[in-house]
């Protein structure tokens, strides 16, 4: 069902959707014979109340998701500066740590990753490929040669590096994930920017409707008001199926029936 409800919120499929119903409603009021569809008694007062309606439903919702936006993006950015603030950190602990060893061979490959992680700005930070640079390929060959080491303390310091090397990775995939709901922040803005020409096609339907309402216009009026009225239904729809992505994103943790939908 989810699926389904996704597909609805693509652009082109909602324009075809709109443009459709809106070609049923001219149908309907031209053939008013068979279908008993009466807009004698729709008058200027009526209309212009009915479409006012909708506009402004439309530009509360504009009001709630410049908020929504706003409060995501602000989120996102907190976090992704925390982890990056809490690497440098782990990343400064680790270098004095290394340090306090005594000289080996393991120990300046361990130095030599450290200080290259630590000069990676924030803005080098989702960095694809990073795992293939050659001080990454030198501690890996020289933490597997370690851990298959007869030399006890070669092998318990090559133990403690993992678990310090290891924290940080999951600093830097923590900060990719963040970087990732970052852009996807981008499909509140689209829906925001839809939001935003429908009311601007209000505006100029009631705009137009207060200077001219000859019969002949109000059957076009009605008709590019029922194309106001679905893509609003839809622009709701989409509303929802953004909130849940972002609910079943910060549910993770759970095993969620998304399969399912």
């Amino acid at each position: 069902m989810l699926r389904v409800m996704i597909r609805l919120t693509r652009l082109p499929l909602q324009v075809t959707i709109c443009t459709t119903i809106s070609a049923l409603t001219g149908i309907v009021i031209y053939f008013n014979e068979w279908s008993h569809v009466d807009l004698l008694s729709l008058d200027r007062s009526t209309f212009i109340t009915a479409l006012s309606a909708i506009a402004t439903l439309i530009a509360l919702f504009c009001s709630l998701s410049i908020a929504w936006i706003l409060f995501i993006s602000q989120q996102a950015k907190g976090e992704r500066l925390a982890a990056y603030d809490l690497m440098k950190s782990k990343l400064s602990e680790v270098r004095q740590w290394l340090l306090n060893q005594p000289e080996s061979a393991g120990r300046e490959t361990c130095l030599a990753l450290a200080f290259e992680l630590d000069m990676l700005e924030l803005s080098d930070l989702p960095s694809i490929g990073l795992e293939k640079e050659q001080v990454h390929v030198d501690y890996c060959e020289a933490l597997a040669k370690g851990l298959e080491s007869s030399d006890v303390e070669e092998r318990n310091f090559f133990l403690v590096s993992t678990t310090h090397f290891v924290y940080i990775e999951s600093l830097l995939n923590r900060i990719g994930i963040i970087s990732i709901r970052q852009i996807l922040a981008r499909l509140f803005i689209d829906t925001l920017a839809k939001g935003v020409t429908l009311v601007g096609l209000s505006v100029l339907i009631l705009i137009a409707s207060l200077l001219w309402f000859t019969p002949f216009l109000k059957n076009i009026f009605v008709i590019a008001s029922s194309f106001i009225a679905v893509g609003s239904s839809l622009l709701l729809l989409e509303v929802w199926v953004d909130l849940r992505r972002h609910y079943d994103d910060e549910l993770d943790f759970i095993a969620s029936s998304k399969t399912d939908d």
